[in-house]
């Protein structure tokens, strides 16, 4: 059976939650939220489909090491993604990174 992208984003050893998280969370973490579904349609079926997902990472410092390891899980586990800027968010004091699943 396929992991569920909650179970391999688990593998990063960071915090993550779908949405956001209950209570106050300090960076680094990762939140990660449905992003619509890709398919493939011919011949007036459905040949395959894929749910997508965005993942938010957290961070107060720039931690290479954590965005390569973020990036090798989500390609072990056959996710291609296109990855932002660094943006900072003024009102909370933290940067995030957001990468698209597709």
């Amino acid at each position: 059976m396929a992991r569920t992208i909650y179970e391999i984003l688990q593998d990063t050893g960071l915090p993550v939650r779908y949405s956001h998280f209950t209570a106050p969370q300090d960076p680094p973490f990762l939140v990660y939220t449905g992003n619509g579904q890709d398919q493939f349609d011919a011949d007036n079926t459905t040949i395959w489909r894929r749910n997508t997902y965005q993942v938010e990472y957290y961070f107060k410092t720039k931690d290479e090491d954590a965005e390569t390891a973020i990036e090798d899980v989500l390609l072990a586990n056959g996710w291609l993604f296109d990855k932002s800027d660094d943006t900072f968010i003024e009102s909370d004091g933290v940067f995030v990174i957001y990468y698209t699943l597709q």
